[in-house]
């Protein structure tokens, strides 16, 4: 395993900076401290109960092998989510995490119902009923504004998807979006096609994980074949030499949800120099930056801030455009978007 790459600390200025996060998943906002006290409530056994160990388990510092390696280390996380009180305290955790350490206004959290609640005793209705519970009360007592997005997991097969998909819709009030996540390559665009227009008749806006893998053609295939509002990762798409695929993103005016560090972890670049945010700005397109997973790739804005002004390029001109694109990509209501804007100093 190659070693730790030295990422740069971000500085006040960048800590102090209010934020916009458009891609963060709740299943990767679970702490250690957090995974072991659920554990000994619940009876869940672990792989570990000493802090170190499992923070070796469950936190990624370096690249692993393939984007399949790092989803299989969310495990020990998923089984945190084993009550209803341990979906709310772990929700409100990632608000206080977001908000207080991280100075985020607008937070999207997204979650996969089957993955999170699978195998477990628990109503996916009441599940996402809590969860929105939590950022409503949050929200009264913060400057923050919150939503959810539910998530099929595309790696569960098709029956989940439909499923999933099906639970959205009958659910359209208490949301704010969905997601197709999960490796595109064994479920592409096409496959998902008939989805994605169910979802489109519903009126729930779309955002797709795409390009994080595989080829730029895939990328394509989610432009033409899906008409989402949003890309998650997209980096495949500056592979394209003939700039087709940027071209697209472009005209759509899709918004990439940008997560660089995770990238890096993950193989979708090999260095943190060569994630093609910068280009993706350069050629005119919309890109958000968020943390993805902040507890299990050890990262959260303060972080992917420090990195895109650094390694990565950005100009602190880049970072506030990408900061608006934030909240003017948010599928949040307009209400609630402009309290956002006017948080942000925009």
């Amino acid at each position: 395993m190659p070693a730790p790459y030295r990422r740069p600390s971000p500085s006040e200025k960048e800590r102090a900076l209010p934020k916009a996060e458009l891609h963060r998943h709740l299943e990767g906002c679970v702490s250690v401290p957090t995974i072991i006290r659920l554990a000994a409530r619940h009876g869940t056994k672990l792989p570990s109960s000493d802090p170190a160990e499992l923070e070796k388990l469950t936190r990624l510092k370096s690249p692993m092998g393939s984007l399949d390696e790092v989803l299989a280390m969310f495990s020990v996380a998923q089984a945190a989510f084993a009550s209803y009180e341990a979906v709310e305290e772990i929700t409100w955790e990632a608000l206080e995490t977001a908000f207080r350490g991280e100075n985020i206004r607008l937070l999207e959290l997204r979650f996969s119902p089957d993955f999170m609640l699978g195998g477990k005793d628990l109503d996916w209705r009441k599940s996402l009923d809590i969860i929105n519970s939590v950022i409503k009360r949050y929200e009264a007592a913060h400057p923050f504004v919150g939503g959810v997005i539910i998530i099929a997991s595309r790696g569960l097969g098709a029956a989940s998807a439909e499923r999933t998909a099906g639970f959205a819709i009958e659910n359209r009030k208490k949301i704010i979006g969905f997601d197709l996540a999960e490796g595109e390559k064994a479920f592409p665009a096409r496959l998902c096609a008939p989805l994605a227009a169910k979802l489109r008749d519903a009126g729930v806006p779309l955002t797709v994980h795409s390009g994080e893998e595989g080829e730029y053609s895939q990328v394509i295939d989610t432009l033409d074949l899906l008409g989402p509002r949003r890309i998650g990762h997209g980096v495949k798409a500056a592979e394209d030499r003939t700039g087709r695929a940027m071209e697209m993103i472009r005209l759509a005016g899709v918004t990439v949800e940008t997560n660089p560090w995770s990238n890096y972890l993950t193989r979708a670049v090999e260095t943190p120099q060569a994630h093609p945010l910068k280009k993706f700005l350069d050629a005119g397109l919309k890109c958000s930056i968020s943390a993805d997973d902040p507890e299990i790739l050890d990262t959260d804005l303060n972080r992917e801030y420090a990195l895109a002004l650094g390694p990565l390029g950005l100009s602190k001109d880049d970072l506030d455009y990408c900061r608006r694109c934030a909240v003017e990509g948010s599928f949040l209501d307009p209400d609630r978007r402009q309290q956002a804007a006017r948080e942000m100093g925009f």
